[in-house]
């Protein structure tokens, strides 16, 4: 089709894929490259779902976080499949919000850190901004029970809940008749929190919730997700483009958890388990990674598996994801190799707040981090690991990842070399 026969907005997405693209080939300050589709605001906006769609989405490397689905004022989008769908393309008013909060374009704007009200004095050890951190257990035995690890996060957010400085918390629920498939939920009671309880290595679309917490009007929220749901949260949040919807997220998410993570496994470990073990996939009560596969069945058996076992079920879509421990939440926490304990790292002030309430009131079991010195030494490794590589845009795509051989997202910058036809290294 010749550029006289294209339409005023095709004409307009191919100009900001133009640009965005000059940026990143004449090594742009990466700060700057939200100037791509921010140019055009004053302008009258373009079609950004389409660039969206094009640069992050066809090319896979969506990390599928949803802040484009959650923000978008005029639902464009529906989520399957661990991915944004442009099902009402035609209902973009140009906003340009989907492409401004979109943890993949861009790194997070430099002015973050000072938005979001660190705690001082901020430490950086390693392993993000922080103020303090504990090793922590709940002492409820039903918690504890029915969390991962040290059960924290639910109790932090039950106590919330039950103060009253929350109405509601996004959460990961399970399918019932697959409890190691996740799904967003809304949590509105101790109840709902609590059934909610424990890790799935599956991706779990936590933030889709936040539609339903906007639509009614639940607030103020905690969110808990992942790192890239959280990076995603900030950047709707703090979006440069001050439309209603980013103001009510700004408002109304006051409590941020942050789950540590290195990546997901896709569903096809589950059926892995499932037949290696001859159970059924509902069979399968908790899974967790300590180093090696931990997994517990209905039966009341656990059965250990190698962890090398299961490098083959890697998402490939978390390799666009540079941050281990949430660095921009306002707490993180783990079991970083722990039994039964949890690390957590208060970097914000309203996350001091919130730890610290549950503190007083008696709610964990409390050691210093120094008596787990391995927990805080493998967490800073593990930071390295995602945090040495290019930024997203600068990385190949799912379909060149493929043709070099190395899906993997923990290996590809451990095997990839350059030189050598952007092949995987044997």
């Amino acid at each position: 089709m010749s550029n006289e026969e294209l339409s005023r907005d095709e004409k307009l997405v191919r100009a900001v894929q133009e640009k965005y693209h000059n940026m990143l080939e004449q090594g742009v300050d990466p700060y700057e490259w939200a100037y791509a589709w921010r140019s055009e605001i004053n302008r009258g906006g373009f079609k950004a779902v389409d660039f969206l769609m094009r640069e992050i989405v066809d090319t896979g490397k969506c990390v599928g976080c949803a802040a484009c689905v959650t923000i978008c004022p005029t639902d464009v989008f529906d989520y399957k499949d661990e991915r944004p769908v442009d099902t009402r393309n035609d209902a973009c008013v140009f906003c340009e919000l989907c492409a401004d909060v979109c943890p993949v374009l861009r790194p997070l704007d430099k002015d973050l850190n000072a938005l979001l009200g660190f705690k001082k004095p901020v430490l950086d050890e390693g392993f993000g901004p922080y103020n303090y951190a504990v090793i922590a257990r709940s002492k409820d035995q039903e918690v504890l029970k029915r969390g991962q690890d040290g059960g924290v996060t639910s109790a932090l957010l039950v106590h919330a809940l039950d103060k009253g400085t929350i109405k509601g918390a996004v959460l990961g629920d399970v399918l019932p008749e697959n409890p190691q498939v996740g799904v967003q939920k809304l949590a509105t009671t101790p109840e709902e929190i609590l059934a909610c309880s424990g890790s799935r290595y599956t991706y779990s679309p936590n933030t889709v919730a936040l539609i339903e917490a906007m639509r009614k009007d639940i607030r103020p929220i905690a969110v808990v997700g992942v790192p890239c749901q959280v990076d995603g949260i900030r950047q709707q949040q703090y979006s440069s483009i001050r439309l209603e919807v980013a103001k009510w997220y700004q408002k109304n998410v006051t409590l941020v958890i942050g789950l540590f993570c290195s990546e997901s496994f896709t569903h096809e470990h589950i059926k892995y388990i499932a037949e290696t073990l001859n159970v059924e996939p509902k069979d399968i009560v908790n899974v967790n990674v300590k180093g090696k596969v931990i997994i517990n069945l209905r039966d009341g058996r656990e059965i250990i598996m190698k962890l090398k076992d299961f490098h083959q079920f890697a998402r490939p879509a978390c390799l666009y994801c540079l941050d281990y421990s949430a660095e921009h939440a306002d707490i993180g926490v783990g079991g970083i190799g722990l039994d039964g304990w949890t690390l957590v790292a208060v970097r914000t002030e309203a996350g001091h707040k919130a730890f610290q309430a549950a503190v007083d009131d008696g709610l964990f079991e409390i050691v210093p981090v120094e008596t787990e010195p391995r927990a805080k030494e493998l967490l800073i490794k593990l930071c390295d690991i995602k945090r040495n590589k290019p930024l997203p845009a600068l990385m190949p795509t799912l379909q060149e990842r493929i043709k070099m051989g190395n899906t993997n997202p923990k290996t590809l910058y451990k095997d990839y070399n350059p030189t050598n036809g952007g092949k995987a290294s044997k």
